[in-house]
C-alpha cells in the first residue's frame, strides 16, 4: 500500500500485491519443473498430474486472489473511487466524497493474532468500504487511513 498522488483536489493509494503473485508464480514453476523432471525419468504420468495439479493451482490461486487496487478521492468531480484490477477483469465502485465521514482501521482477531485493513466509513446508509479485501500486518493500514484523514481534514 502507498500513496501515488497527493494533491489538495486529489489522492490516489494504491496496493500492488507483487511478494504473493510471485510468491505463487515461482511455486507454479517449481512444480511444473519438478513434474518435467519425473517425465525425464519415465514417470509420464505422474509427472503430469504433478505438473498439472501442482502448478494449475498456486495459478488458480493468483487468478482469483491477486488484484491490483486502486482508491480515489477526488474533490474536482466529488467522487470516492475503488478500482480492482486482475487477470479476471476490472472491477470499479464510485461514491460520492461527501459520504465518506472517516477513515478507520479495521481489525481481524483469530488464534493467530491480529491483522488490520484500511477502510473506509461512510453515512448516507452507513456503509464501510475496505481498501482491501485481506488484512495484513504491520502499520501500513494505520498509515494509510492516518493518510485519508489527513487529506479529508478529519480526525479520529
Amino acid at each position: 500500500m502507498k500513496v501515488i498522488h497527493r494533491s489538495q483536489s486529489v489522492l490516489i493509494l494504491e496496493d500492488r500485491p507483487w511478494f504473493l503473485g510471485i510468491f505463487l508464480i515461482l511455486m507454479a514453476l517449481s512444480f511444473i519443473f519438478g513434474g518435467m523432471v519425473m517425465m525425464g525419468e519415465g514417470q509420464l504420468f505422474w509427472g503430469a498430474v504433478f505438473a498439472m495439479f501442482g502448478g494449475g493451482l498456486p495459478l488458480l490461486i493468483a487468478a482469483l486472489m491477486v488484484k491490483r487496487v486502486r482508491l480515489t478521492l477526488d474533490r474536482s468531480t466529488g467522487q470516492l473511487t475503488r478500482t480492482m484490477r486482475s487477470v479476471r477483469g476490472l472491477a470499479e465502485e464510485s461514491h460520492p466524497l461527501d459520504r465518506v465521514t472517516i477513515a478507520t482501521v479495521g481489525v481481524s482477531i483469530d488464534s493467530d493474532g491480529n491483522t488490520y485493513r484500511t477502510e473506509l466509513q461512510l453515512a448516507d446508509p452507513p456503509q464501510v468500504v475496505p481498501f482491501t479485501s485481506y488484512y495484513t500486518n504491520g502499520r501500513k493500514p494505520e498509515t494509510m487511513a492516518q493518510v485519508v484523514n489527513d487529506w479529508l481534514g478529519k480526525t479520529r
